[in-house]
């Protein structure tokens, strides 16, 4: 295990690389086409710079049941795909990574999470855009968010990764009793790291429960595919923002979603803004609460349905699809 001095100095320089990127980034102005937000219980974000960029405040979910309002971020080209090494790739640019992605769907999160194959050595989530960082101060929320892992088995080492070394940062990890085992003999001299396990097919929604009861009431989850999957399958998600390239990329067939029951979704709010390449389009989706109840059974599906029913609003209707036609 590096000194905690090493670790510091590389987390410095790591901040200072991406706030360097974020500031000196050309962000385009963005145009609403679609604005249904009135309709929907909804939490504006924004201030005298990001409205006017934005073309009006963001928005996201309040918290609701007891559980975190946990919202997905997504790019993806043109045919769908969000699968690729490197995401710059799918050709969304800068406005999208440093207004939105590191942006403004983080300004509120208490924690980010991610599935564990998506986060590397320098992976470290934050808002990195100097008048975005000051929003989120004047929130009063605390410089960083949370880190927080999915892992089934913990087989990464806390002693490679920058998340897990930062001590005024708080870690999470989602697991069960088996990457318990694995990570804690790991873990045992890093107190701000925690693992939160819980077996069974209720695992999500309790570790949900347990992250609410430690103060996290905004979650931001930001990949991968199966991570966000099992969010959605858990009845878990309530936002989905989702930005489309007007480039064809990415590996094929890898939808943002890869369950067997696709939500139902409608569009709050549908911005463009034009590229080099194109035109592109961000959608904040909201996912209908009564998509959940078609995916468990008897006991747990009634018991879901009721408390989720009082969650939609506005005219309560959604149609369900991949992406929206509102």
């Amino acid at each position: 295990m590096r000194s905690e001095r090493s670790w510091q100095a590389r987390f410095d320089e790591l901040c200072a690389r991406k706030i360097r990127a974020a500031a000196q980034a050309a962000i385009s102005p963005l145009a609403t086409v679609v604005d249904r937000s009135r309709e929907f219980d909804l939490t504006p974000i924004g201030d005298a710079w990001s409205c006017p960029l934005f073309d009006g405040p963001f928005f996201a979910s309040a918290p609701r049941d007891g559980l975190p309002a946990i919202h997905l971020v997504f790019v993806q080209s043109r045919s769908g795909n969000t699968g690729a090494e490197d995401p710059e790739t799918l050709g969304a640019g800068a406005t999208d990574q440093h207004l939105i992605y590191e942006g403004l769907s983080r300004v509120l999160a208490d924690a980010v999470v991610a599935g564990s194959t998506t986060i590397g050595p320098e992976t470290f989530f934050s808002v990195w855009r100097p008048e975005l960082v000051r929003l989120r101060g004047a929130l009063g929320l605390p410089r960083h968010p949370a880190q927080a892992v999915l892992s089934l088995n913990c087989t990464m080492d806390p002693d490679l990764y920058v998340m897990f070394n930062v001590p005024d940062v708080p870690v999470y990890v989602l697991t069960n009793s088996h990457g318990r085992a694995r990570l804690e003999p790991r873990i045992a001299a890093r107190p701000w790291v925690r693992v939160v396990d819980v077996d069974g097919p209720e695992a999500l929604p309790q570790q949900a429960m347990r992250l609410a009861t430690a103060g996290i009431r905004h979650v931001s989850a930001v990949g991968g595919r199966r991570a966000a999957t099992a969010l959605v399958d858990a009845g878990l998600v309530q936002d989905v923002y989702l930005t489309t390239s007007p480039i064809e990329a990415g590996q094929p067939n890898t939808p943002w979603y890869v369950g067997s029951a696709q939500p139902g979704l409608r569009a709050a709010v549908r911005k463009i803004w034009s590229t080099e390449r194109g035109e592109v389009v961000f959608e904040h989706l909201l996912v209908d609460p009564r998509s959940y109840g078609m995916r468990v059974s008897g006991k747990d599906a009634k018991r879901r349905s009721a408390l989720t029913a009082a969650s939609v609003t506005g005219d309560g209707s959604f149609f369900t699809g991949s992406t929206s036609t509102a």
